[in-house]
């Protein structure tokens, strides 16, 4: 597992992880995002200092579904950091970033949606269970080409 003192980013990308849930019915866990009504996402979240990105996507699957590592089976964890650029520069905890750069992970859970109302990170209004397709195709267009990797390389692991 990488750890991030193992990443050097002088361009101000924020590190990340991004998780791609599904199940045997080759469906997505997407959440409608709480602070964007209208734009279903999967879960993700920053990678905090001295932690590897595995920790932190352990950490971030709690905090947004509620889920434990004990209800899902990881399957693959993508080869590559993929990036994009954010609608607009922001900053978080007064460092300046122009993006995010990501280390995704493919899970399978075959339970019943998570509750959003009862996580303890309310990223989402609520989850549904959703098509690949749809969610790259209606994804805004800033995530658009990671959301297409992401599928692009897990497709082949999907239960």
């Amino acid at each position: 597992m990488t750890q991030l003192k193992e990443i050097i980013d002088p361009q101000n990308y924020r590190l990340n992880v991004g998780i791609m849930i599904v199940n045997r019915k080759h469906k997505i866990l997407a959440g409608d995002a709480f602070h964007y009504p209208g734009e279903w996402m999967m879960p993700q979240g920053g990678i905090d200092p001295l932690e590897s990105a595995y920790e932190a996507m352990q950490r971030e699957l709690l905090e947004e579904t509620g889920l434990q590592m004990n209800q899902v089976q990881v399957i693959r964890e993508h080869d590559n950091w993929l990036q994009y650029l954010f609608r607009k520069p922001q900053y978080k905890d007064d460092v300046f970033y122009i993006g995010q750069r990501q280390k995704w992970f493919l899970l399978e859970y075959n339970g019943p949606l998570p509750d959003a109302d009862t996580v303890q990170h309310r990223e989402f209004r609520c989850f549904d269970w959703v098509d690949a397709q749809w969610l790259v195709d209606q994804i805004p267009a800033f995530k658009k080409s990671v959301y297409r990797a992401v599928v692009t390389e897990f497709r082949p692991y999907f239960p």
